[in-house]
């Protein structure tokens, strides 16, 4: 019989609320006294339920993990906000993408963010010869850009002149530095199987990258190889990002 009058008094309510919507001015009391009745709460407890939680702003939290990251190794830099609204950040995490930071190179040079992570002996720290070959770009100020960071490099099987030609690729100041921070932050490793190619000249050959029992490896490819694609070489395309005003 109890159950017989709720259900008769829910259907009364549904009509009343039905009728009630069609006047603006009576649809906010409409939709609390439905919900008082069907809920059996009271006002008081209807209106805090509608109380949100706050939105959290998905760049400054980028922005303060990669702050407390350069700090841990060392490195005292402030890291601006990127100009992002949470919708992009969202897009470009389904799309695989994610934000990274470059300091300015006089407050972190490439030496210096690869001794920070045991590399202080590659031989793009030491060897002199060779780095005077290299295609170096030095970063007056810091910037923040966006990178694929899905394990596997993308567009394999692409030669880097075709890349080159159609993609603005990392660099290999960018490419250490999504890696390490990558890495330090979710603690997977990019390119276990897969070469990734670099805007970065050595001479007239390209530089490419890939990490050998936890660490980056770069090489250099002769000239007549940039024409060629292989099966297991790609490219992570690198767009840069605006810092907030």
């Amino acid at each position: 019989m109890e159950a017989m009058i709720e259900l008769a008094l829910r259907r009364q309510a549904e009509e009343a609320l039905a009728h009630a919507l069609a006047n603006p001015a009576k649809s906010e009391i409409a939709r609390v006294a439905y919900q008082m009745v069907i809920n059996g709460q009271t006002e008081a407890e209807v209106r805090a339920s509608k109380v949100h939680t706050p939105k959290v702003d998905l760049a400054e939290e980028r922005r303060v993990a990669l702050e407390a990251n350069f700090r841990k190794r060392g490195f005292e830099i402030s890291v601006p906000k990127p100009s992002v609204s949470n919708t992009t950040l969202k897009r470009w995490r389904r799309e695989g993408r994610e934000l990274f930071y470059r300091p300015a190179t006089a407050l972190m040079s490439y030496a210096a963010w690869m001794s920070a992570h045991g590399q202080a002996k590659h031989w793009t720290v030491v060897n002199e010869s060779d780095r005077a070959k290299v295609g170096w770009e030095d970063g007056k100020a810091g910037y923040w850009f966006t990178t694929q960071i899905v394990p596997a490099c993308p567009q394999l099987n692409t030669s880097w002149n075709d890349l080159t030609a159609s993609t603005k690729l990392l660099c290999l100041e960018e490419y250490v530095i999504v890696y390490w921070t990558h890495h330090d932050l979710t603690g997977i490793c990019i390119d276990v199987s897969t070469w990734c190619w670099l805007r970065t000249r050595f001479g007239r050959c390209a530089l490419n990258a890939i990490v050998t029992d936890g660490e980056v490896g770069v090489s250099r490819d002769d000239p007549d190889s940039l024409s060629v694609p292989y099966a297991y070489e790609g490219g992570r395309a690198v767009e840069v990002v605006k810092n907030a005003a």
